[in-house]
């Protein structure tokens, strides 16, 4: 079934649609050996893209999405560093699209501007296909501008109620083509929590959820170590185990408490953390690229000022001296008109 892997905010739109478009960046997990081993060829515009179909919403041109979102953030005065953007991934079962089919590469594109045109029909919005998943799953890179084009106000963010009414149209479309529609599986959650939880008693392991959520929220951790620390600030020890991580801590009643990842639900194992860890490093990594290229350019913009300068000084003087010889000239034509008379009376003298 087309499903929502995973609903984030961006600090930045400009790192987001790089990371997205992936232009002159390599595909992961060898998808370029693997698509010359299917005989499959990326479109002539993505030959060195990471996206192997692009799309948009409200005029967008993906190629160009960065200098769009940016203009109509500054129109709004709406260009601070942070939560600039929502992201959406979106993938499809093999059985409803194939990744060794290139004509299901902008079908999925297609479904993904129809999702971000119904749920954001007043913001723009960038669609990017990529097949180079683990398992070369058709998936999208929804990137949706937080700023309103109607009114310019930034989208608030409502974590739940968003991630739930992404679903909910996701499952509609889903519907439309005649997929099957599965409740997707968050936590795992034992019928004694699910007990506790109802009858809103204290549960050790929504306690825990909560704890880890709470320092996952801080975007600058973008590390294990850091992830740990900011966790052991909360009294949760973590650690990794071979394939899983593993939580502990005191609870509420001051009894001794451990689980693992995958106990917790997927968004808390191993992978799913490392993940996402990794996703902001790169996003880190990108954001600080692009704050030093603008200082390189602001750096050119000023020597560039410098030297217009100079160069103004330089042509104000060689025009005063022009002046200054143009007002000589009048009075040495005056000298030779009195000079010459002497001159031609003294070689008649002579």
């Amino acid at each position: 079934m087309a499903t929502i892997a995973k609903v984030t905010t961006g600090a930045s739109a400009s790192s987001a649609l790089n990371y997205a478009l992936g232009q002159d960046k390599a595909m992961h997990n060898d998808t370029e050996r693997w698509l010359e081993e299917h005989q499959l060829e990326r479109p002539d515009d993505l030959k060195n893209c990471r996206a192997v179909a692009v799309g948009g919403t409200n005029g967008i041109d993906p190629m160009i999405a960065k200098e769009q979102f940016k203009a109509v953030q500054q129109a709004f005065n709406q260009t601070q560093r942070q939560n600039q953007v929502r992201r959406i991934t979106q993938s499809f079962a093999d059985n409803e699209l194939n990744a060794r089919n290139p004509s299901d590469w902008q079908r999925a594109n297609d479904l993904g501007c129809q999702l971000a045109q119904q749920l954001y029909p007043d913001y723009q919005s960038a669609v990017y296909t990529h097949i180079d998943g683990k398992n070369h799953i058709i998936h999208n890179h929804i990137i949706v501008s937080k700023v309103n084009l109607e009114t310019g106000k930034k989208m608030q963010d409502t974590q739940g109620h968003s991630v739930d009414s992404i679903r909910n149209v996701n499952d509609e479309i889903a519907k439309e083509q005649g997929w099957q529609v599965i409740a997707p599986v968050r936590e795992h959650q034992s019928q004694a929590e699910h007990d506790l939880t109802k009858k809103g008693e204290y549960s050790y392991m929504h306690d825990l959820r909560s704890r880890i959520d709470t320092v996952m929220q801080d975007t600058s951790i973008c590390d294990f170590k850091t992830f740990s620390a900011a966790l052991a600030k909360s009294g949760v020890n973590v650690s990794i185990r071979g394939q899983n991580v593993s939580y502990a801590f005191l609870d509420a009643n001051n009894k001794q408490r451990r689980a693992r990842g995958k106990r917790l639900g997927t968004d808390y194992d191993k992978e799913t953390i490392l993940h996402e860890l990794e996703r902001r490093t790169r996003e880190r990594t990108a954001q600080q690229l692009d704050r030093e290229d603008q200082g390189r350019a602001n750096e050119l913009v000023r020597d560039t000022k410098q030297a217009d300068t100079e160069t103004t000084r330089t042509d104000t003087a060689l025009e005063q001296r022009e002046r200054q010889a143009q007002s000589r000239k009048p009075r040495i034509d005056q000298l030779r008109n009195a000079v010459k008379p002497i001159a031609d009376h003294l070689q008649h003298f002579t």
